[in-house]
């Protein structure tokens, strides 16, 4: 199980106020932090590594909110060939299996 941290503490390390985090969160769909049980958000490395690339986005080359989302929507890892490729074949598969035979198709 990884370190987790609050929103303060994420906000504390990013020089920014908490508001402004759940700002870009509920803007951008990123990142999508877990919830603990009392649903205080609970902020993994990967999620704040997330949060610093908006930061640099918005901060530093001064995009837009509506530009950085169309950043990090192109930026979302695509299929991996191999598993493109076995999605395609199970997807023939199944379309075989859909089409009628010429047995029943004579019925």
């Amino acid at each position: 199980m990884g370190c987790y941290y609050r929103i303060g503490e994420v906000a504390r390390l990013l020089g920014e106020q908490p508001h402004t985090l759940r700002h870009w969160e509920r803007h951008l769909r990123r990142p999508r932090p877990r919830r603990g049980v009392f649903g205080e958000r609970l902020y993994e490395e990967e999620d704040i590594a997330t949060l610093r690339h908006i930061q640099h986005m918005l901060r530093v080359q001064r995009y837009t909110l509506q530009q950085a989302k169309g950043i990090l929507n192109a930026e979302r890892p695509s299929l991996s060939p191999e598993v493109a490729e076995v999605l395609q074949a199970a997807l023939q598969i199944l379309l075989t299996l859909l089409q009628p035979t010429s047995e029943a198709s004579r019925a």
